[in-house]
C-alpha cells in the first residue's frame, strides 16, 4: 500500500519550497549588492571604531533582551557612539538609556524614512542581532554603509556580513545569542543582565499609582497580564479568572490586572461579576509597566513580552508557555517558574495557583468543592 500523503507532510513540503525560494531570491539580491568587504582581523581593534549601529527591528521582548549588548559595548569602549534601530513601537523602551547615543525608530509602513536617516550617517560597525533571518534587518545592515558588518551565518544573507557567527550549537537564551556577536569580536567582559532606565516622570507616576492602589503593604501583590499577541498562543481568560478568584478567596494576596492597547473594555466586562473583583489598572507604557512590576511580588502572564520586562527589573514570573522555546525565551529571574500547556486544557488553574503561592512563600492552596 502506498504511503498516505498527509496535510502535515504537504505543509512541510511547502515550507521547504518557501525556504529554498527565499534563499534563491536573497542570493540574487546579494549578487546585485556585492559581497561585504574583506573581514577585519580578530579580535577587532575598537580604537579604530567610533560609530556603531545595532539593529533589532522586532517586538518588545527582543528589544529588552538586546540591552546587555549596549551596556557591554559602552562599558568596554566608552568612546563609542552607539545608535540603535528598532521598530517605532518599541523606541520608548530605550529612552533614557545612557549607553545609547541615538535611536532610529523604524516605521514598517514608511521604511524609506529610516533609510534616509541612515544614509546620512557614517557607521564603522553594524551588528544584526537577529538569530532568525530577518529581511528587514539585512536591508538596514546594508543601508548602514558600515565596512564591518556582523551577523549570524544565514544562507539567505551570508554575503551581507563579513563577520559571521555560526547558527549551529546548543540552545541558548536569546540574550546570550545577542551577546555571542560581541564574543565573536573578542569582547570578553560581558554584561548579561537586561536593564531599562527610567526618568523622574515615570518613577513619580508609578509611585502615585502604588500609593493609590496599595496604601499599605500588608499583603503581597500578584500582577496579572492575561492578554497575548496571538490568541491561540495564550492561556484562556476563563483559566486566569479561576486562578484570580481562588487567590482572592484565599486572602493571601492582592491581584492587580494590567491591560494592553485595546484590551481594557474586554477586561472590564470580564471582571464585572467577580466578587471580590481584582483591581484593573490603567493602560501604561512599557517602561511604566516595568516599574510597576518592580513594585509587585510576582507576575503571572502568558509567554509574551511583559515577561522580559520582569527580567529587566529582576522580578519573578509565573509564565505559561503554549508555544516557543523555553530555553531561548524563558524568564531570567532565578525564582521564576515556567508552566507548559502544549496540549489544550492540560494545565489546571490549581497548579498555577499553587505555583504562585509557593513563589510568594505561602502554604499551597488546597482545592475544596470547586466544580
Amino acid at each position: 500500500m502506498a504511503p498516505t500523503f498527509t496535510r502535515s507532510m504537504a505543509n512541510q513540503v511547502l515550507r521547504n519550497l518557501e525556504k529554498k525560494a527565499k534563499q534563491i531570491l536573497w542570493n540574487l539580491v546579494g549578487a546585485c549588492a556585492g559581497k561585504a568587504p574583506s573581514p577585519p582581523d580578530l579580535p577587532l581593534d575598537f580604537s579604530a571604531i567610533q560609530s556603531v549601529l545595532v539593529i533589532r527591528p522586532d517586538r518588545l521582548g527582543d528589544v529588552v533582551l538586546s540591552t546587555p549588548v549596549y551596556q557591554t559595548l559602552k562599558k568596554a569602549f566608552p568612546h563609542l557612539h552607539i545608535s540603535v534601530l528598532v521598530d517605532k513601537s518599541q523606541a520608548g523602551l530605550l529612552a533614557d538609556n545612557p549607553n545609547i547615543s541615538w535611536v532610529f525608530a523604524f516605521d514598517p509602513k514608511q521604511p524609506l524614512n529610516a533609510f534616509r536617516q541612515l544614509r546620512d550617517e557614517q557607521f564603522d560597525l553594524a551588528l544584526t542581532l537577529n538569530k532568525k533571518f530577518s529581511a528587514t534587518a539585512t536591508f538596514f545592515a546594508l543601508c548602514s554603509g558600515a565596512k564591518i558588518r556582523v551577523g549570524y551565518d544565514h544562507p539567505e544573507n551570508a554575503w551581507a556580513h563579513n563577520i559571521r557567527v555560526p547558527l549551529e550549537g546548543p540552545p541558548r537564551h536569546e540574550s546570550e545569542n545577542n551577546l555571542d556577536l560581541l564574543r565573536a569580536l573578542g569582547i570578553e567582559e560581558i554584561q548579561s543582565q537586561p536593564q531599562l532606565y527610567f526618568n523622574s516622570a515615570e518613577t513619580q507616576k508609578i509611585a502615585d499609582l502604588i500609593q493609590q492602589y496599595r496604601p499599605t503593604r500588608d499583603q503581597p501583590v500578584v500582577l496579572v497580564k492575561s492578554g497575548t499577541r496571538i490568541a491561540k498562543w495564550g492561556w484562556r481568560w476563563e483559566k486566569f479568572q479561576a486562578v484570580i478568584e481562588r487567590l482572592l478567596e484565599s486572602d493571601k494576596a492582592q491581584v492587580w490586572l494590567v491591560n494592553g492597547p485595546g484590551e481594557e473594555v474586554e477586561l472590564k466586562t470580564a471582571i464585572t461579576n467577580m466578587q471580590p473583583p481584582p483591581k484593573l489598572l490603567p493602560l501604561l507604557s512599557a517602561k511604566e509597566l516595568a516599574l510597576l512590576i518592580q513594585e509587585c511580588d510576582v507576575l503571572l502572564c502568558n509567554h509574551t513580552g511583559i515577561m522580559h520586562l520582569a527580567s529587566a527589573v529582576d522580578k519573578p514570573v509565573c509564565v505559561i508557555f503554549k508555544h516557543g522555546e523555553i530555553k531561548r525565551w524563558g524568564p531570567l529571574n532565578c525564582n521564576s517558574v515556567v508552566l507548559e500547556e502544549r496540549d489544550e486544557d492540560s494545565l489546571s488553574p490549581d497548579t498555577v495557583l499553587n505555583t504562585l503561592l509557593e513563589i510568594l512563600g505561602g502554604a499551597p492552596f488546597i482545592r475544596k468543592n470547586y466544580a
